[in-house]
């Protein structure tokens, strides 16, 4: 009876586990359309220029230009520049293209893993190259005689393997210092790193001289390239004549948790391999032997065509927990609000500081409903709005206001900053417009009306949820990576990057806030995945890392500033104070920050790395102060009282740092 009860209980264990992956699979959010958040007529009225210096001689005609990718250096540059699809990195030249496989070198203040010319590939006849088509992982570089299609490369976000398929019949060869094999139509060449593999399938074939390795690709034939740690097994064999041919990404809540598929479609539907780094929190029951080494830590390689991984939920939250202030506390409060609501002018003329000004109004509206302070809330309620306004209106002549970039196909701010016109930090600059439309949105519904189309512009330009479009999918979000680069075309030969995380997560926030006011739960589900893979991989590799992989041996700081696609920085673009390390990755520290009071120890170690002495003028000193509020001392008010005005940031106000400190007591 014991053992029926038992195989019963068994049983119904499996049926649960079977209905809750089901239920998560029927959930997934697939790259489908939704509702568009593109007015075309918003649109089509904005002044229109074409003023963004980018290269698009790469680019096949129709192929809208891959700004803020981790592939754009090759895509968006007239004289190309290596990018890092991991483990492997990538050079393309006109008539060839180079791959290698990083060495991981570390020093105290830098993890190299710079582009190894390992091997060069040169296409037979090739004279040029241009991006065919791409998706969110995987990027076709087609060859060219003249205007005669040779074949395409496909790389791949995550994955060792690459792709040569032949259009008409045409040859790859490497040339070599060292002696290669050939063995089953695939050829190794052995250099002191690493080996490189290169396969035939699909009536190809490979030939070997003592110095050069040639490989013979009738047209739809193709040809697999990949490389391997000399110390490890060839498991990678096994699935290299299964062509990848594009990428789907998906994403569920299930309880607490994302659940992200990255599927990789192959030409014969068989598997192939990923590699999964430390931020990717998978149950995969395909993972393989290999691993690789990588300036982000160990990627193990599954072979598959499914990949998933799971992220803790990061809830968006409206306004700080003033409810429970003292008397003494909320007086000063108040006054302070007053003053600084009175005070409050709108100079900044960029869409980054004037961004971060209407933010700044927006968190005092907030603040003001919240202590009930309806008479003050009424007046920077209306200074937010007229700034808004004055922003949104269409206009050529206006310093403040946007127009639509014609050959990136984007919206830009007509006084750039930091590179704007060359689509660099978007998703930074308009998190903080969005933001504050939706905190005004939320006490004004006649300005929800009227400008809704005109925020749903900015919030398609960073975040757009449709494929297809005008404006593209996902501009600058990076679902491998699990999260943004910010530079537009990437000029770096160390492939593209990404220094303020956390201003990337206050653009998410943002859009989830405004995907409330309008009511779009499409939006607001991805808007809330994007948020929660962000926050994710701003704690696996610019704040929270696990310092016991190899990665970090050497590495003396407690935080990484700067992260690129081939190297990881203790830098900014702006200072080499240590305050400014820690200060680029808080910044603006919206009530949904509290998040980070889950790097617990850590909090202490940051603060005393970059400001040991609480120097209340330094840059940051506000940001690190509230931070250091996560910690649990508590004597960050009376730091605040004597903290200048001038150190308070652009996206701050005293009455902010203060509500902030005081809602930690």
């Amino acid at each position: 009876m014991k053992k029926v009860i038992a195989i019963a209980v068994v049983a119904l264990l499996i049926v649960v586990a079977a209905f809750a992956y089901l239920r998560i699979t029927d959930s997934m959010q697939p790259q489908r359309n939704h509702p568009s958040i593109v007015n075309t007529s918003t649109l089509g009225a904005l002044p229109q220029k074409d003023a963004s210096g980018i290269d698009t001689s790469h680019l096949e005609e129709g192929v809208t230009p891959p700004t803020n990718k981790w592939f754009s250096g090759l895509a968006l540059q007239k004289e190309p520049k290596p990018v890092f699809p991991l483990p492997q990195s990538f050079l393309a030249k006109e008539d060839s293209f180079e791959l290698g496989l990083p060495v991981v070198d570390t020093t105290a203040k830098t993890i190299f893993g710079a582009h190894r010319p390992d091997v060069q590939v040169v296409v037979k006849d090739a004279t040029s190259y241009k991006v065919s088509r791409y998706d969110e992982l995987t990027v076709d570089l087609t060859y060219y005689n003249n205007k005669e299609p040779l074949g395409t490369l496909t790389l791949t976000a995550g994955s060792p393997l690459m792709f040569f398929v032949a259009t008409q019949k045409t040859s790859l060869s490497v040339s070599t210092t060292e002696k290669p094999s050939v063995e089953n139509n695939a050829a190794k060449i052995k250099l002191p790193t690493a080996t490189t593999h290169i396969a035939a399938f699909e009536n190809a074939s490979v030939t070997a001289s003592t110095s050069e390795v040639t490989a013979t690709i009738p047209a739809e034939g193709f040809v697999t390239l990949y490389q391997l740690p000399n110390s490890s097994k060839d498991v990678l064999s096994a699935v290299a004549g299964n062509r990848v041919t594009g990428s789907d990404v998906e994403f569920a809540q299930a309880d607490e948790t994302y659940e992200t598929s990255l599927s990789l479609h192959t030409a014969n539907s068989k598997p192939t391999a990923l590699g999964l780094l430390p931020h990717h929190t998978s149950k995969q029951k395909t993972t393989s032997a290999l691993q690789y080494e990588t300036i982000y830590g160990p990627s193990k390689v599954s072979l598959d065509n499914n990949f998933r991984f799971t992220t803790p939920v990061i809830n968006s939250l409206e306004s700080l927990d003033v409810s429970t202030l003292s008397a003494a506390d909320k007086d000063l409060l108040v006054t302070t609000l007053r003053r600084d609501i009175n005070a409050t002018t709108f100079a900044a003329e960029d869409s980054y500081f004037g961004g971060k000004g209407l933010y700044r109004a927006a968190q005092l509206l907030e603040l003001a409903h919240q202590l009930d302070e309806t008479q003050i809330a009424a007046s920077i309620q209306q200074k937010l709005r007229r700034e808004m306004v004055a922003w949104l209106s269409i206009s050529p002549r206006e310093k403040k206001s946007f127009y639509y970039d014609t050959r990136v196909n984007g919206i830009v701010g007509q006084t750039i900053a930091f590179g704007s016109e060359e689509f660099n930090d978007h998703h930074f600059h308009y998190g903080y417009f969005i933001y504050a439309a939706s905190v005004l949105a939320k006490y004004d519904a006649d300005f929800l009306n009227q400008h809704k189309d005109m925020i749903n512009l900015l919030v398609a330009d960073i975040a757009n949820y449709n494929k297809d479009e005008t404006l593209p999918l996902r501009r600058s979000f990076d679902p491998y990576t699990g999260h943004s680069w910010a530079s537009g075309s990437s000029p770096f030969g160390d492939g593209n990057n990404q220094e303020s995380s956390s201003e990337a997560i206050n653009a998410w926030v943002g859009v989830n806030l405004w995907a409330s006011q309008t009511k779009n739960s499409a939006l607001k589900e991805q808007a809330s995945w994007m948020l929660s893979n962000e926050v994710a991989s701003t704690a696996a590799y610019w704040m929270n890392f696990d310092t016991t992989q190899p990665a970090y041996d050497g590495y003396e700081h407690e935080v990484v500033s700067l992260n690129w696609g081939g190297k990881r920085d203790y830098g900014t673009f702006f200072s080499a104070e240590p305050n400014a390390m820690l200060g680029i990755l808080l910044i603006p520290m919206s009530p949904t920050t509290i998040y980070q009071s889950a790097y617990g120890d850590r909090i202490a170690r940051h603060v005393e790395e970059a400001l040991p002495t609480m120097d209340t003028k330094a840059q940051f000193a506000d940001y690190i102060l509230m931070y250091s509020a996560l910690g649990g001392t508590t004597d960050q008010l009376d730091i605040a009282k004597d903290m200048p005005d001038e150190t308070i940031d652009g996206a701050n106000s005293r009455s902010y740092l203060y509500a902030w400190i005081m809602s930690r007591k």
